[in-house]
């Protein structure tokens, strides 16, 4: 296509027209037209196109041919190259198209797109495949600036930038723009009149795109930066993500060539994981792949699943990941400074979100300093904020943190799990129950006080980290047990019981090895814990060979509570043994013991015991009077906790073969279960009701109770959720939906595999069957 100036210049001659007769004839003057024809000015306005053809009288295909040539001209612009292997971006794409060609225009006012993501996620490939898009519909062109926020030099100085946008709208100023006001009241003068599409890519601050913007609504902006441009006036945001799994296999593929991806795709989805579907790892990784001729698909996902050298592989000098992340580290400002200083030591985290308060203990500085470099961080993309006060990073910025990280990493690990230890017997001090005997108030020095439910709930976000961090611990092994001891009863209320059996055998691993590590009633308390999980797990003989220990480690005349304690638990894991003689004999000693001790919490549970020894023989009527005892103590002594008590009294019931007795409980004290707002508690209950309903061939009612318990837990509670889903496919396969049912047993049956519980060979039973 023709440039501008030589057609019309053609048709200038070609009418035989001197430059002085078409500026009378057009009304556009003399020095415009030279100006024009010698391509001083590159691109005329839409305005002095439609008078230069009407006084030249073009007929409509000779119009057309030279107003192209003017917008050609102007959309050909600076933007960069399309890239090549770009993909997917649809739902993104169709977000700025719709913004900036007046889906979420407000009349009289410029439009701005801003695209905001971390390093390497396609923000100006998004950018300058919209603008390719759009060039059609902005007459008078795409203007295009790197403002050098992020990468090599200095950011561009809006007056910089003002003066490269001016150049291309075609000024050739014998005196330029002193100062940016000077030059932004010039490019808002120029845009005035004009119908442009603005790209300002790779933007530092704020105040470095806002005298850029143009001042009238013909005009729209495309802004991209790795730092959230909060306060940009006018700005429409988009946070721009990592590619979706489809979308990052086409990336690779286009990298590295259909037939290799093909030829594994396991691998290769590996390989799109591992980077972490970040666009320009996954291209480095293709394209690599590519040149290594004697690699496989699977040799790079193992190269890659080494994060020791997983930043080396995806390196490819300045336009690494490693250097792509580097450059949203290097800002110049003190907050800049200030956050990069603590980024090494975050890195440590291993969990998959960081919190606020782990974090302050990870960098040793107060939370108040804290909060504020993480919104910074996050602003920059290198972390992303999951909820309030919790935080992400994404794999590979991970990986890089740590590369920053000191040498000596104990004393900030060794922060944490102090923390942890402190939040952990906060949530046992609210209870009351940390005071007999095995307590130091030292333990929880210094944290923030928080309500139980608060500390509960944020036991519940770290408490796969609290585990982790227990595995990897060097520190001493004192420390270990106490944070074992902190859990216990989280472990226990939240129904965790996997969780709660491998922290447990930990501590107990560390009090074999070191005895006077730790309290002399640590040994019998955490063993009597870790029987409980064990017994939630159906498998009480193990259970009960930890309790013959806890009650060896806990004689009457030293330890009275825990001794009655892990009494009245034998008697119970005794009963589902079948031993009843024996643990009805251990239930009323325990009952006396509680008498004994004046503790109404354990008599209630002993009550119980007796209760469910006494259906289990037959005397229902024993059974119904020792409930109601149970249930009057508690509700006496500790109303707050009675909705523990409430689904195991269903459970018994089914045990000696009354599921009407259940059902009735279980319906009855439905409302005040819920009520308590505990949510392993509610589905807990929910799961023996819908089991009761099943026994009494009342598929539809227990479909209904099942589902309601597994929307209740779903995700937070493997071996409850399992529970419930195998419960589920029984209810759905006496429904006679097979596919249903098989699919609720496949879950049921990942979910026991993942926490090895024995009910995993009764489900592949089902299935098989």
């Amino acid at each position: 296509m023709a440039e501008f100036g030589p057609v019309l210049r053609k048709f200038r001659k070609a009418a035989c027209w001197s430059q002085e007769r078409l500026a009378g004839e057009s009304g556009v003057s003399v020095e415009a037209i030279k100006t024009l024809e010698a391509g001083r000015r590159r691109h005329p306005r839409v305005q002095t196109v439609d008078r230069l053809c009407d006084g030249l009288q073009l007929s409509a295909d000779e119009r057309a041919e030279l107003m192209d040539a003017a917008l050609r001209k102007a959309r050909s612009s600076r933007l960069p190259m399309d890239v090549a292997d770009f993909v997917g971006r649809a739902d993104e794409i169709g977000a700025v198209v719709d913004l900036l060609t007046g889906g979420g225009q407000t009349p009289g006012v410029v439009v701005i797109s801003a695209i905001a993501g971390m390093g390497g996620v396609g923000k100006t490939a998004l950018a300058v495949r919209v603008a390719r898009d759009l060039a059609e519909q902005f007459a008078d062109g795409v203007l295009y600036v790197n403002l050098r926020g992020f990468g090599v030099g200095e950011p561009l100085t809006p007056l910089e930038a003002l003066q490269g946008l001016l150049q291309q709208l075609g000024f050739a100023l014998q005196r330029p723009p002193e100062s940016a006001e000077e030059a932004a009241a010039l490019f808002r003068t120029a845009c005035a009149t004009r119908k442009l599409l603005v790209v300002l890519d790779n933007a530092a601050t704020v105040e470095q795109v806002v005298p850029l913007l143009p001042g009238t609504s013909t005009c729209a902006v495309i802004v991209t930066s790795r730092r959230a441009l909060v306060g940009l006036p006018g700005a429409r945001p988009l946070a721009l993500g990592v590619l979706s799994q489809d979308e990052a296999l086409a990336l690779l593929t286009s990298a590295a060539g259909q037939e290799r991806v093909e030829s594994d795709p396991q691998s290769a989805l590996e390989v799109v994981a591992l980077c972490g579907s970040l666009p320009l790892a996954i291209r480095i990784a293709g394209t690599r792949l590519a040149a290594e001729s004697t690699w496989t698909v699977a040799d790079l996902a193992r190269r890659l699943a080494d994060e020791s050298v997983r930043l080396d592989v995806l390196d490819a000098a300045e336009s690494g990941v490693r250097a792509s992340i580097a450059l949203s580290l290097a800002g110049g400002s003190a907050q800049d400074v200030a956050a990069a200083e603590i980024f090494g030591l975050l890195g440590l985290h291993e969990g998959n979100e960081i919190d606020l308060k782990v974090a302050a203990c990870l960098v040793d500085r107060p939370e108040a300093e804290v909060e504020p470099l993480l919104e910074h961080l996050v602003d920059l993309h290198l972390l992303e904020s999951a909820s309030p006060r919790r935080y992400q990073f994404h794999d590979l910025v991970r990986a890089y943190a740590r590369e920053l990280a000191p040498d000596d990493r104990t004393a900030a690990r060794e922060r944490v799990l102090t923390l942890y230890v402190a939040m952990a017997w906060q949530a046992r001090a609210k209870l009351g129950v940390s005071q007999a005997f095995w307590y130091d108030e030292r333990w929880i020095a210094g944290v923030e006080h928080l309500e139980y439910d608060e500390v509960m709930a944020w036991l519940d976000a770290e408490a796969e980290e609290i585990l982790a961090t227990a595995r990897r611990s060097t520190t001493d092994r004192g420390t270990l047990v106490v944070l074992a001891g902190g859990m216990m009863r989280f472990w226990i209320t939240r129904r965790r019981h996997t969780e709660g059996v491998q922290l447990g055998e930990l501590a107990l691993a560390a009090l074999r090895a070191e005895p006077t590590c730790a309290s002399v009633f640590a040994l019998s308390r955490i063993s009597y814990h870790v029987s409980q999980h064990y017994s939630s797990r159906s498998d009480s003989e193990t259970a009960a060979a930890y309790l013959r220990d806890a009650i060896a480690a806990a004689p009457m005349d030293t330890d009275p509570l825990n001794h009655v304690v892990c009494t009245i638990a034998l008697a119970q894991d005794l009963e589902r043994l079948d031993k009843l003689d024996e643990a009805t004999e251990l239930a009323r000693s325990g009952l006396d013991g509680a008498l004994h001790i004046a503790n109404e919490i354990i008599e209630s549970d002993a009550r119980f015991t007796i209760g469910t020894l006494a259906g289990r023989l037959g005397n229902f009527a024993e059974q119904d009077e020792a409930f109601d005892l149970a249930t009057a103590t508690l509700r006496r002594s500790r109303p707050e906790i009675l909705h523990l008590l409430l689904p195991d009294i269903g459970a018994s019931y089914l045990r000696s073969g009354r599921p009407e007795s259940a059902q009735t409980w279980l319906r009855d004290h439905l409302p005040e279960s819920k009520s308590s707002g505990d949510k392993a508690a509610i589905a807990e209950h929910l799961h023996w009701l819908g089991v009761a309903e099943t026994a009494l061939t009342a598929y539809d009612a227990a479909r209904v109770a099942l589902t309601e318990a597994l929307d209740v837990i779903q995700g937070s509670n493997d071996d409850l959720e399992a529970q419930i889903r195998h419960a589920l496919g029984t209810a759905l396969s006496e429904l006679g939906e097979d596919q249903p049912a098989r699919e609720q047993w496949m879950s049921a049956l990942e979910l026991y595999q993942r926490c090895g519980l024995p009910q995993a060979d009764e489900v592949r039973g089902l299935l098989d069957g």
